[in-house]
């Protein structure tokens, strides 16, 4: 059948219908971030990727419907994906899910169901575009393909870049503009370029004078909507960034010192809170009289290394609302430098509140770097006599185990042991966490510490480690030496006089602890024991939690469930404990779970309606499913890896996402100007796939090495080129399996896109989960042998293929 539109204006529709889909679905991720959690975002979006899934089988069985109107789809598809994403904004508020309600209200998951759906439509919409696209012209699937691969690349690059400029409803509108640009690429007459057009008009004024203005929802969960019911409180600053949604707000009864001693004589300071997508970072202190009035400072863990070091060399790893800085200034330190990677934060400071708080981030008495932590300790080569780690999660979301699912590589071995180097002989690592019931974290962290003392092979753990807790957070210090009498009797003395609780010092009795703040047992004490035991391993085997060092192969400090002691946990502990239980990690796989069932019923429900020859089916189910796992799998990996390169998780996703796609993009055209992919020359592209995939493995360390003395746009544009080799090839295996379907089973097409698309989602989850239970480099390899397999099926897609001549 004769295609009314060229190549060239299905190409320019499908590269901006691309480019919003990817824009939208980032956006998205920051949304649900500030309205919900980081998690309950990520679930979401996988949810709503089963869109692409979808629309692979919607094709399927309407696809001579479809075909037929062609023209119409491409034209009326990209306004309805505009209305749908602003509906989505309203639909938002409306069905106001409860996250941390799942457990106790039942209905909660029919709220999660109901703002899903109402997420799967514009991707279904978006991808039945795309896919009928490549339905309609099979002849020009690697263009189509290529045009679609680079719009995602260009959209996830423009979108990530306005976080810089722009708010979130600017950029939907910004979307809006580009899909009507879609609508005008593809309209045949004058009435539908004039329709377009006065809908693009009436856009304007909706948003100038309604939409503009609508705040972005919030859980009443969230420590922000709490704060903000407090007796006065007022918002008086609010920021969107790259990093999220910085708000400060003032009230004369907020108060926030979580290391502060139980029997402090002094009173608090005013305070305002700081907040970032709606979690507390901390607290601005209003320090515009005499330091001497700050003696509050003394009376918390976070003062303990002051007393054990005179006038030290600082550097905090987290400024924040500058709490940490006055207590450097306090005790006198010497020197004073702050790495806060949140740029928003460090105007604010250094703007609007820098009277009020003292002037704590002035660049004469505070150096500091607005870079992200680990990456500022892998380049500088200064040592410090006082190295602190800041506290900057709320305590409601840190117990609820939002974060469980969550990469830090600032918590994981490897980045305590570049801590320890860049420490002097005799300098402390200070870092503090919360308490939770049942302890987990701080075991997780003195076990890092043990590891870490060992591996960088200068002293011995038990003598190198001291841990005190107050009533809700215990801080553990670790030296670059060891830990004398004259310290210990210091950190007895710190401790009593302040009511604190000694978990853990050299040659401490289980008499001495649990003493003020008295806990059922002394964990944490008793597991110092285990950990410096040689039952270690044993130790990790047998407590209920997962109290194994992160590793930067498996970056997830704040996991700590076992699915296998699940059952064990509901059983032994009051029902009042199940939300303390790492839900987060527990909701990623009941979202695997319900993707695999709904994926699994759209893939295989059209197959008796449509499909009755089941030639070629399972070679197509294998192909186009390891694909999409495989290319998943290999993007997520390296972006990870790459956040070590760049040192920060926005610039590795903007470098990593855009640069695969494009140069998939680029690969998918070059291999469209062959006459058909021959299975030899597919081999060749997966032998080039397995050999980068290797030499991402291998070369990690030797790269961090190279790049982390470049500036960061040479970096940038260094990591853009080194994804090139592995990118282009991973390009072409999808269009080509597609072209091999086009002679003998064209009707398989939107069947093998809506697979591809399914397999995609799972790969999403799939990795998060591999990597917490094995690790990144696990993936990796994963991924390549799925590469591996689609070779080998490659010539299962065709019938009659023993004929060909290779």
């Amino acid at each position: 059948m004769a295609v009314p539109l060229s190549l060239g204006r299905v190409q320019t529709s499908v590269f901006m219908i691309s480019a919003v889909l990817i824009s939208y679905q980032v956006l998205l991720v920051k949304l649900f971030s500030i309205q919900y959690w980081y998690h309950f975002a990520y679930l979401i979006i996988s949810i709503a990727l089963l869109g692409f899934g979808a629309s692979g089988t919607f094709i399927l069985l309407f696809r001579k419907k479809l075909l037929h109107r062609f023209s119409e789809i491409l034209f009326f598809v990209p306004l309805l994906l505009m209305s749908s994403i602003w509906i989505n904004l309203y639909l938002n508020r409306l069905i106001a899910f409860n996250p941390q309600m799942i457990i106790w209200q039942p209905y909660e998951i029919l709220r999660l169901v109901y703002l899903s759906l109402s997420l799967l439509i514009p991707f279904l919409l978006g991808a039945t575009a795309i896919g009928i696209s490549l339905t309609a012209m099979p002849e020009h699937i690697h263009s189509i393909y290529f045009a679609n691969l680079t719009g995602s690349g260009m959209g996830s690059l423009i979108v990530l870049m306005s976080f810089f400029h722009v708010t979130p409803h600017g950029m939907m509108l910004v979307m809006s503009i580009i899909l009507f640009g879609a609508s005008l690429s593809v309209s045949g007459n004058a009435t539908r370029k004039f329709t377009a057009c006065i809908l693009m008009v009436a856009m304007f004024p909706l948003y100038m004078f309604f939409l503009r203005h609508i705040p972005p929802p919030m859980s009443p969960n969230k420590d922000l909507v709490q704060a903000e019911n407090l007796m006065g409180a007022r918002k008086e600053v609010e920021i969107f960034g790259p990093l999220g949604l910085t708000t400060v707000v003032g009230s004369p009864a907020y108060h926030y010192l979580p290391d502060m001693s139980l029997n402090c004589p002094y009173p608090l300071p005013q305070q305002k809170g700081l907040f970032v997508d709606g979690n507390t970072v901390g607290a601005i202190h209003e320090a515009s009289r005499r330091l001497d009035n700050m003696h509050v400072m003394d009376y918390r863990t976070n003062a303990l290394a002051y007393k054990l070091l005179s006038n030290p060399d600082v550097l905090i790893i987290g400024g924040g609302a500058g709490t940490e800085i006055l207590n450097a200034r306090y005790h006198g330190a010497r020197t004073i430098s702050v790495v806060e990677m949140n740029r928003d934060i460090v105007r604010l400071m250094q703007g609007p509140y820098r009277e009020f708080a003292g002037d704590v981030y002035h660049p004469e008495q505070t150096r500091v770097f607005t870079e992200e932590g680990r990456g500022f300790l892998h380049r500088t080569d200064q040592r410090f006599d006082l190295l602190h780690i800041n506290l900057l999660e709320s305590m409601g979301s840190a117990s609820a185990g939002v974060y469980a699912v969550s990469e830090n590589y600032l918590f994981t071995t490897e980045a305590f042991m570049i801590c320890l180097d860049r420490l002097k002989p005799g300098g402390i690592l200070s870092v503090s966490r919360w308490i939770k019931n049942p302890p987990r974290d701080n075991i997780k962290l003195m076990a890092m510490a043990v590891e870490a003392v060992e591996k960088h092979g200068k002293n011995h753990p038990a003598r190198s480690i001291i841990m005190i807790r107050s009533w809700q957070t215990a801080t553990l210090l670790i030296k670059n030496g060891a830990f004398q009498q004259g310290d210990i009797d210091t950190v007895r003395r710190f401790s009593k006089s302040r009511l604190f609780d000694v978990s853990y010092y050299p040659g401490i009795e289980e008499r001495e602890t649990n003493v003020f703040n008295k806990l059922a047992k002394e964990h944490f004490y008793l597991a110092a024991m285990q950990l410096l035991s040689p039952d270690r391993d044993a130790f990790y085997s047998m407590y209920p939690f997962h109290v194994k060092p992160a590793t930067d192969d498996s970056p997830f400090f704040s996991h700590s469930l076992k699915i296998h002691m699940l059952k064990q946990y509901i059983g032994s502990f009051d029902r009042d404990w199940l939300p303390f239980m790492d839900w987060g990690y527990i909701l990623v796989w009941v979202i695997v779970c319900i993707l695999f069932l709904f994926g699994m019923v759209f893939i295989l429900f059209p197959i008796p309606f449509t499909l009755r020859n089941a030639q070629g089916l399972p070679a197509t189910f294998v192909y186009f499913g390891a694909l999409g796992l495989a290319y998943m799998f290999l993007e997520i990996s390296i972006m990870q890896q790459f956040i070590r390169y760049l040192y920060d998780p926005v610039f590795s996703a903007c470098i990593v996402i855009g640069s695969f796609l494009v140069y998939s993009g680029i690969g998918s055209l070059m291999a469209g100007k062959t006459a058909g992919m021959k299975p030899k020359r597919l081999q060749r592209a997966i032998v080039v796939i397995v050999i980068m995939g290797v030499v991402f493995l291998t070369s990690d360390r030797w790269l961090q090495d190279i790049l982390s003395g470049l500036s960061l746009w040479k970096r940038m544009m260094v990591c853009s080129l080194l994804i090139a080799p592995l990118a282009v090839p991973m390009g072409l295996p999808f269009p080509s399996g597609l072209d091999r379907l086009t002679p003998d089973r064209p009707e398989l097409i939107p069947w093998a896109w809506g697979i591809n698309g399914f397999f995609s989602v799972m790969g999403t989850a799939g990795t998060l989960l591999i990597a917490i239970g094995w690790g990144f480099k696990a993936v990796v390899v994963l991924a390549l042998c799925f590469y591996i397999l689609s070779a080998l099926v490659f010539k299962g897609l065709r019938s009659g293929f023993s004929d060909e001549k290779f």
